[in-house]
């Protein structure tokens, strides 16, 4: 018994051995596997990891980033359409530039008055006032329109003024004028600085406004540009020929007396233009002067238009107080300069009657009235 003991437990060692070699092997076979199995995983999980994280993380930034531009620009729409502002608002002008020395015009503007959210009411000009502008400064202004509390404001500009540069003080006060504006403050000065001076005084007053310059002792005949002696001989030699018409002036002494309108003339001519208008041609109702003198004659007839409010220029066949052809006349004034023989005639008629003639002091007005 003993030996069949031994002898089946020396068959459960080596069995057990055997056991343990081949556990030991299926081990390390396994250990192998294991890891294989476990760097195949990692680099799966890695890619699958890295590409889905990163394909997530786009696609979540792209949704937020457009999540984040909607919502803002939603916001921004909200709050633009819900703003809401009591008080006054200009919703409109259509006028922003002005001439110099133009007033202003408020009927240019729509102005509403906003209540509150559901009302809103346009406000005549009645019921607004304006403020900060000045129409004797050139450049932009900032103007105030007022509704009681409420104000709202807008810019215009104020041109600079016409470029003419009055030095002489007689014509101070129409500094910066133009149009109707210049020509009634010219006939205000020209009217304050006024004297009467008598038709026959001008038989000697004549003869020194318009003497010929190279000869003093002679005159110059306005219509034949002859020198004659300027000695007073009953109107033999000369007479005083009425530019604008006598019979045109409806016998006016103040008017047929006026110096500026009076020139030498030979009798004979001045009888043949008798009461005919000016125009570019000479024929039974028309008189055409020599060239030189043109522009001459056109400056005391504007003259005369603008000293008595009577008087007009009109592009017809003239009747009383009216005298023609205005086109004309103002052709010829562009045509024939101002000289020095009538800045001469000019200062002499001045130092005897008073006033002056502002066309020949200042040509620039003529383009600024009748322009």
């Amino acid at each position: 018994m003993n030996g069949v003991f031994r002898v089946n437990l020396f068959k459960r060692i080596i069995i057990g051995l055997f056991l343990v070699l081949a556990v030991g092997m299926t081990v390390a076979c396994n250990g192998e596997t294991s890891t294989t199995t476990t760097e195949s995983t990692i680099e799966s999980t890695t890619e699958s990891t890295t590409g889905s994280t990163t394909e997530s993380t786009t696609e979540t930034t792209t949704s937020t980033t457009n999540s984040t531009t909607f919502s803002t620009t939603q916001s921004t729409e909200s709050q633009s359409t819900t703003e809401f502002v009591v008080g006054i608002e200009i919703t409109d002008v259509s006028k922003t530039t002005y001439e110099f020395n133009e007033e202003f015009d408020i009927e240019s503007l729509t102005v509403v008055y906003n209540i509150n959210s559901n009302t809103q009411v346009t406000l005549s000009s009645s019921m607004i006032t304006i403020s900060g502008f000045d129409p004797s400064v050139s450049g932009e202004q900032t103007v105030t329109v007022t509704h009681g509390e409420y104000t709202d404001q807008l810019i215009v500009t104020v041109l600079p003024r016409p470029g003419i540069d009055i030095t002489m003080e007689y014509y101070l006060s129409a500094d910066g004028l133009t149009g109707d504006a210049l020509f009634l403050e010219l006939r205000d000065i020209l009217n304050e600085t006024k004297g009467y001076v008598s038709y026959d005084a001008a038989r000697y007053i004549l003869d020194e406004s318009d003497a010929d310059p190279t000869n003093p002792g002679n005159v110059i005949l306005v219509y034949t540009g002859w020198s004659v002696s300027g000695t007073w001989d009953a109107g033999n030699t000369w007479n005083r020929e009425h530019i604008w018409p006598q019979s045109l002036l409806g016998d006016d002494s103040i008017m047929t007396s006026d110096l500026h309108n009076l020139k030498p003339s030979n009798p004979n001519v001045n009888s043949s233009r008798g009461n005919k208008f000016y125009d570019n041609v000479t024929n039974s109702s028309s008189y055409e002067p020599r060239d030189e003198v043109k522009g001459d004659i056109a400056r005391i007839l504007l003259y005369m238009v603008t000293m008595y409010e009577e008087l007009s220029l009109v592009n017809s066949t003239p009747s009383t107080y009216e005298m023609a052809l205005l086109n004309v006349i103002l052709g010829w004034h562009e045509m024939d300069p101002v000289d020095d023989f009538e800045r001469n005639r000019n200062n002499v008629i001045a130092a005897h009657q008073g006033n002056r003639n502002p066309y020949i002091d200042y040509p620039e007005f003529v383009d600024l009235i009748w322009d």
